[in-house]
């Protein structure tokens, strides 16, 4: 309960992109704890069990070809992991030096984004190629059904195992993690109660440090040589509140402000947690015949634009991730997507990658593999129904803040760091792309249902 109240008060505070009060965020901790409590009495409970569904969802299925390649898929899920904090998005800062050298013969997304900044949300978009609610109250009915075949699904038809780790709890009721990677189509489910923590530090009050998956991996790797498989490891370590556990790995000072500090050890940690899981990889004979695709569920801000935490923060902080595909039979020579991408073009990339084609159903996103869609606009939704959603088309993004706040529009390519509000020079463009969000929020709503009345 501590937990579920702190993240709740870690919502946005007092100002928007621009300084100005916000109304939608303005609700001190007390309030949301209020509001929150409100609602479940009122029926809008966790499980969600007055959601009317949407559409059926159309059914899909993979057709191999004589390309086709049954081999072993890896994800791995990077906990609050921004873009930025990374080696490979940021030379300067020498946090990840494992992936920076796995980079060098990968395919690296250099402008991937996630679709809500929020783990659930980002669990569904990767894995199932839709995108995902854009409430807490829809994300919740994700433990009920999933309008989507997610990649599990796909693969297990074709004779996967499936298999999903985590060193984080799964007791965050909201969240309702084991129904939800068991929508996901995973058959198997490990988190971090099931594991032997002694030895291992508290990474953060959800869980201990990444490396406590290791031990279960590796038993159960051993014990499915039958099939190949899809296993996710979902890490923890860099979430709030950054404890950066130091005994196995020592610590280095990155930065001056000890939460900074503290949050890019944590993602250093999660760095050797990479290294130690490859290489459990290769001592089993397994890495040669497995694809890896590392992403990030979000990013963190710690104040560059008055915002900290992520669930509701669209700027660059809050949702440009890593994103990096392994496959020992391509990218010997590492490869650049420069295009913007999304956690939505996981599904179609890794199906692309073993051979597969999709039939029955188009999904949102599309294969890195292949050349980009023209003219391609992104969009993303705070973890607040109301609260703001955002585009970015190009290296041109705009943010909309439903009233709050004035509308912002950026020129990544002039102004990555999002200083300079360009809305008031092209109004015209950002009342196009305010059309656009509301239609494709309507769109992403409609997917999940709405709540009946109490």
């Amino acid at each position: 309960m501590a937990c579920a109240l702190f993240a709740l008060a870690l919502l946005p505070g007092a100002s928007g992109g621009t300084g100005a009060p916000s109304k939608s965020f303005s609700r001190d901790a007390l309030a949301h704890v209020a509001v929150t409590a409100a609602r479940a009495e009122e029926g809008e409970g966790l499980k969600n069990p007055t959601v009317d569904p949407g559409e059926p969802r159309p059914e899909a299925s993979l057709r191999a070809s004589d390309g086709t390649e049954r081999r072993n898929v890896v994800l791995v899920h990077l906990e609050s992991t921004r873009a930025q904090s990374m080696t490979p998005y940021n030379e300067e800062l020498e946090t990840t030096p494992f992936l920076d050298e796995l980079a060098e013969s990968s395919l690296l997304a250099e402008r991937a984004y996630a679709v809500v900044p929020h783990t659930t949300n980002a669990m569904a978009a990767a894995n199932c190629g839709i995108s995902p609610p854009l409430n807490p109250w829809q994300t919740a009915s994700l433990g009920d059904s999933i309008p989507s075949q997610c990649l599990a699904d796909l693969l297990k038809e074709q004779g996967y195992n499936t298999v999903w780790f985590t060193s984080s709890v799964s007791t965050f009721e909201i969240e309702r993690l084991p129904e939800l990677v068991e929508n996901l189509g995973y058959e198997e489910f490990y988190p971090v109660e099931t594991m032997d923590t002694e030895g291992f530090e508290e990474a953060n009050y959800f869980g201990y440090e990444d490396d406590v998956m290791l031990g279960p991996s590796e038993e159960w790797l051993r014990e499915h040589t039958d099939k190949p498989f899809v296993a996710t490891y979902e890490t923890i370590g860099p979430h709030h509140q950054y404890l950066a556990p130091e005994k196995r790995y020592g610590r280095e000072e990155f930065n001056e402000e000890d939460t900074v500090n503290r949050y890019l050890n944590s993602v250093r940690n999660q760095d050797f947690f990479l290294k130690n899981l490859f290489d459990q990889y290769k001592k089993l004979g397994l890495y040669e015949d497995t694809v890896f695709v590392l992403y990030g569920d979000h990013g963190e801000a710690f104040g560059e634009h008055g915002r900290f935490q992520h669930d509701n923060v669209l700027y660059e902080e809050g949702v440009k991730i890593p994103m990096l595909v392994h496959d020992t039979r391509r990218f010997e020579n590492g490869e650049r997507v420069e295009v913007p991408v999304s956690q939505l073009d996981i599904l179609p990339t890794v199906t692309d990658v073993l051979g597969y084609e999709i039939e029955g159903r188009a999904y949102e996103g599309s294969s890195l593999l292949r050349p980009p869609p023209e003219e391609r606009t992104l969009m993303f939704g705070c973890w607040n129904e109301s609260g703001c959603l955002a585009s970015v088309k190009g290296t041109e993004k705009y943010v909309y803040y439903f009233g709050d706040n004035p509308d912002e529009v950026f020129d990544l390519s002039e102004d990555p760091d999002e200083r300079r509000n360009l809305a008031a020079e092209r109004p015209k463009e950002a009342e196009k792309r305010r059309r656009e969000l509301l239609e494709w929020r309507a769109e992403v709503s409609s997917k999940y249902g709405t709540r009946a009345a109490p």
